[in-house]
């Protein structure tokens, strides 16, 4: 199984992308962020969801008025697990409710935001269900 680090690189750019989060919450994850050693944040709303994450980590967001989901989520791309696994372990210091979380990859990356966060949250009801597919 290969870890974060082990993989190739799917864009080159290092950075985590925060979605749908209050101001309070930013600046606790960014404050969280740093000492995780993870200085690039983009931050997102839900007039992204029809960007892909390929034009998000290449600079060129779009708005929409379609609606996106409620729910927040972090997705890390370039970032090693260790720095990933830094991260998740301070934000528990701050009691933060956890997030969605992904790791972009060479799938992900062609989807739109909201495409992701779909999968993220039904893959989030299915571990919390104890509803898993065998392939």
């Amino acid at each position: 199984m290969k870890t974060v680090s082990d993989q190739e690189v799917i864009h080159e750019r290092s950075c985590m992308m925060l979605y749908y989060f209050t101001q309070a919450e930013l600046k606790q994850i960014q404050m969280v962020a740093r000492m995780a050693g993870v200085g690039d944040q983009i931050i997102l709303g839900m007039e992204h969801g029809e960007c892909t994450l390929q034009a998000i980590l290449d600079n060129q967001l779009t708005s929409s008025t379609d609606a996106c989901l409620k729910q927040k989520a972090i997705i890390f791309n370039n970032i090693s697990s260790t720095r990933i696994s830094a991260f998740i372990e301070g934000l528990k210091k701050f009691r933060m409710n956890r997030p969605l979380i992904a790791v972009v990859t060479e799938t992900s990356i062609k989807w739109t935001l909201k495409e992701l966060l779909l999968h993220l949250n039904e893959e989030h009801h299915a571990v919390k269900n104890n509803q898993f597919n065998e392939h």
